[in-house]
């Protein structure tokens, strides 16, 4: 163990080198494993998962507030039911005169014998009981210093505190401030229409053990048709969805659902395939260093060997030395880690599981296992190679002779295929990127600010005139939303019968100039009563100029009848991700809408401008009551940049990755180039003395590390140029004519490359031949 530390201590560059890569890739490898881990625990977390069903409509895990009662009066399989109604929000106010936004759920009593590891911290389950029976969350009791038999005014109305739960916190369930009892006036609007307002409550059904689930399946299907005689099989709820628990939060559901925590299933393989090829590339690094350790630590071997040592006591402790510094390299990575956890949720753009690094038993023994294996693979093949030499071949030196490092160049060229890869990626995402922020708008989205509160539309009049007051304002109108922000929409059929979504966007005059729409056809209808079809859509219902009949959409349109004209499509999709729907546009007044904001035309869009707004906004709503919301607030800009935050935080992360995949692979060259250059130090001095020049050895040793990185782009890139088509897949107005970007990708590569080895490489070609020869 001592001569190992000396060699280390005596190879300081070469030592950092891979001690670093090691110990950064080891930090990734932790938390890309946590965040693994932590994600797929939430599915494992009930020990009942397999026989615990959800029971929703396409893209949505929930259906009615009635649902649960007659499930489990009608289908004997049912053991127990429980319901769980969220997205109830609304005001709670204190003795202090202050008042809080709050979040609320309802949930049945069975819902804490469903879930009982939800931990009570005062009071039980029993205790909610009746209507004005609540449960706090503990992070909201103990900031409002509640607790049990305490009293909460919440909208105007007093309620019981009846216990105090653990905060929900890496589970299915979302983060709430008070649980309230289903029947609750709190949840008056799912109690009102039982068997209406779709997705209001998911139902929870514990069923028999080993019971059919199509069997199961086909009873609720049946149940459905009865309840929803109207609505089942039509458009929104085509069919039953039917899921269990464990698979729920991994479900791919529509961008609007959030009434349940979830989870990212191609972003955790992602990161896996990614965290593995990392700590592969590092590990070939490590298994570098202790090649090179075999040849520089020969003639020790041999000694030992001559001692009487036998073989396999040899390649034990080069087990155990690799072990080690394994075991040191994954301290500091862990201590990495912990620093870089918050950074990496947020490149993770807020995952529902956040990212956490733990010391639990279970954790400590995986760290542990970790540091085993990666010690193991990286000491044993050096190790059974250094085994395969008698003392009697250093003492001739043709253990030297057979030292070739053909391993070492593999694995650099597999490094370096990684990295061209990423970098390929990175740059892809890069333009991919930049071209979903200035896609063609087909109107006018720069200095155009939108504001939408939640209230009484006639009470906003004011509202209005404070706006308008404004300098920086020139014009505002009113519309039920913007480009990039979907509106209500409906299902219709078009000319061929087929069904597709049409989103309607309603404005006033005002509203249509600011936006200032591309017109392609103009059919100089009156102001209002007329329908703005976009290109697609006018296409689609099968209207041209000869043919204006729109009474197919007549329902669709609030009545009107006319076609006042057709503009371009601009986008509803501010994500660029997905698809795009057909949209239409209705020019109304004001006053007929019930809901909608303020567009507001500005100078520009600056920050005195945005504060200017808000100030404005937040006077008029501190004197309203409680229910007075901000909806929107924003120029209509900011809305596409906020919707391409998710693939903007994923090419950061594909970046990063990136950068620590060069990072290794040059590392790994710069090692080899060390190695090689003390290696080859002699070899260069014989062929100096025979006529060499700096020039011709640098170009000689320079040749043999490029063509290892050229054989890495000709894998590489191929394998890039088909991920990058993958990618480009998912996105609506995509890039085209990218072949450059590889071509780029390569020659960055080269360059890096040629950098990393430079130094090492002149150093050796430097060297004088006297000065080496006299060493021998």
């Amino acid at each position: 163990m001592k001569s190992y530390l000396k060699f280390l201590s005596r190879n300081k560059l070469y030592t950092a080198i891979e001690a670093v890569g090691l110990a950064v890739s080891l930090a990734f490898v932790i938390l890309i494993g946590s965040y693994v881990w932590q994600q797929w625990a939430v599915t494992r977390e009930n020990p009942d998962r397999e026989t615990i069903y959800t029971f929703g409509i396409p893209g949505y895990p929930g259906l009615t507030y009635g649902f649960a009662e007659r499930l489990a009066a009608s289908v004997p399989e049912v053991e127990m039911t429980a319901r769980y109604c969220a997205e109830i929000a609304s005001y709670a106010q204190f003795e202090n005169g202050q008042s809080q936004r709050v979040s609320i759920i309802a949930v049945d009593r069975t819902f804490f014998q469903l879930f009982p590891y939800y931990r009570f911290v005062e009071g039980n389950a029993a205790a909610l009981a009746t209507p004005s029976d609540v449960l706090l969350s503990a992070s909201f009791a103990r900031a409002h210093d509640l607790s049990v038999g305490d009293m909460l005014r919440v909208d105007g109305t007093d309620y019981h505190v009846a216990g105090v739960v653990a905060d929900f916190s890496q589970t299915l369930f979302p983060y709430c401030d008070i649980i309230a009892y289903p029947e609750s006036p709190l949840n008056s609007e799912a109690r009102e229409f039982p068997f209406d307002r779709y997705g209001s409550t998911v139902t929870f059904a514990k069923v028999m053990p080993g019971v059919d689930r199509q069997a199961l399946k086909t009873k609720v299907d049946g149940l459905c048709k009865e309840l929803y005689p109207s609505m089942y099989g039509s458009t929104f709820f085509e069919h039953l969805e039917m899921d269990r628990l464990d698979e729920l939060f991994f479900k791919e559901y529509d961008a609007n659902q959030v009434i349940l925590r979830h989870g990212d299933r191609g972003m955790m393989r992602m990161l896996l395939l990614v965290g593995a090829l990392l700590l592969i590339s590092a590990i070939f690094n490590y298994i570098n260093l202790n090649l090179a350790l075999v040849g520089k630590r020969a003639r020790e071997m041999a000694t030992r060997r001559l001692l009487g040592e036998e073989k396999q006591q040899i390649i034990i402790w080069q087990m155990l030395e690799s072990v080690l510094f394994a075991a040191v390299c994954f301290a500091v990575g862990l201590l990495l880690a912990y620093v870089l956890a918050p950074s990496f949720n947020t490149l993770l753009n807020h995952p529902d599981v956040p990212v956490a690094i733990l010391m639990k038993p279970e954790y400590l023994l995986l760290y542990l296992l970790i540091v085993l294996v990666v010690g193991c693979i990286a000491g044993l093949l050096p190790a059974l190679l250094s085994g395969r030499y008698n003392p009697i071949d250093v003492v001739r030196g043709t253990f030297r002779r057979h030292s070739k490092m053909t391993l070492s160049k593999v694995f650099i060229v597999l490094q370096n295929v990684l990295a061209v890869f990423l970098l390929s990626m990175a740059l892809v995402m890069e333009a991919q990127y930049a071209l979903s922020l200035h896609r063609p708008m087909h109107a006018r989205t720069e200095g155009v600010y939108y504001l939408e509160v939640r209230g009484n539309l006639q009470e906003q009049s004011s509202l209005r005139d404070a706006l308008a007051a404004l300098p920086a304002v020139q014009r505002i109108g009113f519309s039920q939303r913007t480009p990039g922000l979907l509106p209500g929409g409906q299902f219709s059929e078009t000319a061929d019968g087929q069904e597709i979504m049409y989103r309607t966007y309603r404005m006033d005059s005002t509203a249509f100039r600011i936006f200032n729409f591309e017109v392609l056809k103009d059919y100089h209808t009156p102001l209002y009563g007329g329908v703005w079809f976009g290109e697609r859509a006018f296409a689609a219902t099968g209207l041209s100029d000869d043919n204006l009949d729109i009474n197919i959409l007549k329902q669709r349109t609030g009545g009107i009848d006319q076609v006042a004209g057709v503009i371009a499509d601009f986008p509803t999709n501010s994500s660029n991700v997905g698809q795009e729907d057909y949209l239409y546009v209705n020019i109304m007044p004001r006053e007929k809408m019930f809901y909608g904001g303020w567009v507001l035309e500005t100078g520009g869009e600056s920050h005195e401008v945005r504060e200017a707004v808000r100030a404005v906004c937040d006077a008029w709503c501190k004197d309203r009551p409680v229910t007075v919301t901000v909806v929107q607030s924003g120029f209509v800009s900011d809305f596409f940049r906020d919707g391409t935050k998710p693939a903007r935080d994923n090419m950061r992360l594909m970046e990063l990755f990136m950068f620590l995949a060069i990072l290794i692979a040059l590392l790994g060259l710069l090692a080899m180039s060390t190695y090689f250059a003390g290696e080859r130090s002699k070899d260069i001095a014989v062929r100096k003395v025979f006529g060499g020049t700096v020039d011709s050895e640098l170009l000689r040793n320079v040749r043999e590390y490029m063509v290892l990185v050229g054989i890495a782009c000709l894998i590489g890139i191929p394998v890039a140029v088909w991920a990058a088509r993958k990618y480009l897949e998912n996105y609506i107005y995509k890039l085209e004519g990218y072949g450059w970007i590889f071509v780029v990708a390569v020659v960055l590569t080269l360059v890096m490359s040629l950098l990393s080895v430079l130094w090492q490489t002149l150093k050796a070609a430097k060297t004088n031949p006297a000065v080496e020869l006299k060493k021998e």
